[in-house]
């Protein structure tokens, strides 16, 4: 169904128990509809679109998808981070033109490309996708450190922090920085202008969370002034991202729409998560995923 579907009001929702849809969907107006509805389950990870204060007052369970598009996000972010190490967008650019570009071919040794082996990979929210993240920058031999919430040994990580204060150090010991935090008021344009400033002037930054993390404005200062070399942003502020953003012109940004978690292994991991859900509800067991609303 469509959110018009729910909106225009022809469908009696009067015994809904269990409600499965996006979080934009979650509001007063379609829960005034349910009023026996006891369960929300939200098909993505984010919750941010949802009127929590309303479901909290009526008592409503929320559980969201995470980690059913962990393993496609961490390949679409390895995956970005290559394109910029390997140069992916000179490549193309040289076989549209017919171009042999060897570089430093009159050198005995050439340096061709940056390697991701050895270089600092940086993790902004070490949950599900960091793991994941993780785990494949590991087999790059990659230095991995991150910051999260709940203190973890996985073996996978070179340092551990879990005080706000510590993303600046994590800036600027990163050559790659990948945002994976959920939006929150102490996240909003965490990636300002001064956050830049912490930044290597090679480093890459890659946002797969939630748009306004990142200021978009000072996101545009920072590749334009070279601040940082790159970018790969799957989200963003307003979107769809409005035709005439400056960001579009840009040639050190890779830009996607919100799509980096749609692999093809998701559809099945949430069908078996709200399978597994579904039974629990049924049983009067606790759920999985539950928001702390």
């Amino acid at each position: 169904m469509s959110d018009e579907d729910f909106s225009d009001g022809s469908l009696d929702f009067s015994d809904v128990e269990v409600m499965v849809g996006q979080p934009f969907l979650m509001q007063k107006t379609l829960m005034d509809r349910m009023p026996k509805l006891k369960w929300l389950q939200d098909t993505g990870a984010g919750f941010d679109a949802a009127d929590c204060r309303e479901i909290k007052r009526r008592g409503i369970v929320l559980t969201n998808s995470r980690g059913v598009m962990s393993c496609s996000i961490a390949e679409d972010v390895m995956l970005k981070m290559l394109f910029f190490a390997r140069r992916g967008r000179e490549v193309e650019q040289d076989k549209k033109d017919h171009h042999w570009n060897m570089f430093g071919q009159d050198q005995w040794m050439c340096k061709c490309y940056t390697d991701l082996y050895g270089k600092t990979l940086g993790i902004l929210g070490y949950g599900s996708i960091g793991y994941e993240i993780a785990l494949r920058a590991h087999a790059f031999g990659m230095r991995i450190i991150a910051f999260g919430l709940d203190k973890c040994d996985d073996g996978l990580l070179d340092a551990y922090y879990g005080d706000m204060k510590d993303i600046d150090t994590i800036l600027e010991q990163s050559d790659f920085v990948s945002v994976n935090l959920p939006l929150l008021d102490a996240t909003r344009h965490l990636i300002n202008d001064a956050a830049f400033e912490h930044m290597k002037p090679t480093s890459m930054l890659i946002n797969v969370a939630r748009g306004p993390i990142v200021d978009e404005e000072a996101l545009y200062r920072a590749l334009k002034d070279k601040k940082i070399a790159w970018a790969a942003c799957d989200v963003f502020e307003k979107e769809p991202l409005p035709a005439d953003s400056p960001l579009w012109d840009l040639d050190n940004i890779f830009i996607s729409s919100h799509k980096a978690g749609m692999g093809d292994t998701w559809t099945m991991f949430i069908g078996r998560l709200i399978e597994r859900n579904l039974r629990h509800y049924q049983a009067g067991e606790p759920l999985e995923n539950v928001i702390d609303l």
